[in-house]
Protein backbone atom coordinates (compact mmCIF):
# COMPACT_ATOMS: atom_id res chain seq x y z
CA UNK A 1 0.00 0.00 0.00
CA UNK A 2 1.11 3.00 -0.69
CA UNK A 3 0.99 6.71 1.11
CA UNK A 4 -1.41 9.44 -0.69
CA UNK A 5 1.12 11.62 -2.84
CA UNK A 6 0.41 15.50 -2.58
CA UNK A 7 -1.27 17.10 -5.36
CA UNK A 8 2.32 19.40 -7.04
CA UNK A 9 2.45 22.84 -7.33
CA UNK A 10 4.16 24.62 -9.97
CA UNK A 11 5.21 28.10 -10.27
CA UNK A 12 6.87 29.45 -13.44
CA UNK A 13 9.06 32.14 -13.73
CA UNK A 14 9.69 33.54 -17.21
CA UNK A 15 13.29 34.65 -16.12
CA UNK A 16 15.77 35.44 -13.09
CA UNK A 17 18.28 38.10 -13.37
CA UNK A 18 20.74 37.59 -11.23
CA UNK A 19 23.54 40.05 -10.40
CA UNK A 20 26.85 38.03 -9.06
CA UNK A 21 29.80 40.45 -9.30
CA UNK A 22 32.08 39.49 -7.05
CA UNK A 23 31.48 36.34 -6.92
CA UNK A 24 33.26 33.67 -7.92
CA UNK A 25 32.19 32.21 -11.43
CA UNK A 26 32.29 28.66 -10.11
CA UNK A 27 30.72 29.54 -6.85
CA UNK A 28 27.70 31.03 -9.24
CA UNK A 29 27.48 28.66 -11.18
CA UNK A 30 27.01 26.35 -8.59
CA UNK A 31 24.51 28.12 -6.82
CA UNK A 32 22.43 28.97 -9.79
CA UNK A 33 22.10 25.28 -10.18
CA UNK A 34 21.13 24.58 -6.76
CA UNK A 35 18.93 27.80 -6.49
CA UNK A 36 15.59 25.30 -7.82
CA UNK A 37 15.62 22.97 -4.73
CA UNK A 38 16.65 26.00 -2.46
CA UNK A 39 13.39 28.05 -3.71
CA UNK A 40 10.98 24.99 -3.68
CA UNK A 41 12.04 24.23 -0.46
CA UNK A 42 11.63 27.94 0.45
CA UNK A 43 8.16 28.11 -1.14
CA UNK A 44 7.02 24.67 0.90
CA UNK A 45 3.57 25.48 1.91
CA UNK A 46 2.54 28.15 0.14
CA UNK A 47 -0.41 29.05 -1.79
CA UNK A 48 0.47 29.64 -5.42
CA UNK A 49 -2.56 32.02 -5.87
CA UNK A 50 -0.80 34.32 -3.43
CA UNK A 51 2.77 33.68 -5.49
CA UNK A 52 1.20 35.72 -8.57
CA UNK A 53 3.35 38.66 -9.68
CA UNK A 54 4.20 39.91 -13.28
CA UNK A 55 6.82 41.82 -12.30
CA UNK A 56 9.12 41.82 -8.90
CA UNK A 57 12.42 42.98 -7.67
CA UNK A 58 13.67 40.97 -4.87
CA UNK A 59 16.33 43.94 -3.93
CA UNK A 60 19.77 43.02 -2.65
CA UNK A 61 20.95 39.94 -0.74
CA UNK A 62 24.14 41.12 1.89
CA UNK A 63 26.29 38.10 2.88
CA UNK A 64 30.01 37.20 3.36
CA UNK A 65 32.54 38.08 0.90
CA UNK A 66 32.90 34.29 -0.30
CA UNK A 67 29.80 32.50 0.90
CA UNK A 68 29.61 28.88 0.12
CA UNK A 69 27.17 27.56 -3.07
CA UNK A 70 24.49 26.49 -1.03
CA UNK A 71 24.28 29.74 1.01
CA UNK A 72 24.36 31.50 -1.88
CA UNK A 73 21.23 29.52 -3.33
CA UNK A 74 19.28 29.48 0.33
CA UNK A 75 19.65 33.47 0.77
CA UNK A 76 18.69 34.10 -2.78
CA UNK A 77 15.44 31.96 -2.35
CA UNK A 78 14.47 33.11 0.63
CA UNK A 79 15.02 36.20 -0.91
CA UNK A 80 12.67 35.66 -3.54
CA UNK A 81 9.77 33.80 -1.40
CA UNK A 82 9.96 36.79 0.96
CA UNK A 83 9.33 39.14 -1.60
CA UNK A 84 6.38 36.90 -2.83
CA UNK A 85 5.08 36.79 0.58
CA UNK A 86 4.60 40.47 0.12
CA UNK A 87 7.29 40.98 3.33
CA UNK A 88 9.51 43.82 3.50
CA UNK A 89 13.79 43.37 2.78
Amino acid sequence: MTAPSLPRRRLHINALELDLRGIPAETAEAAARLLGPALAQALAGQDPQALSGERLDAGQLAGPAAPSAQALAAGIAQRIASTLRGEQP
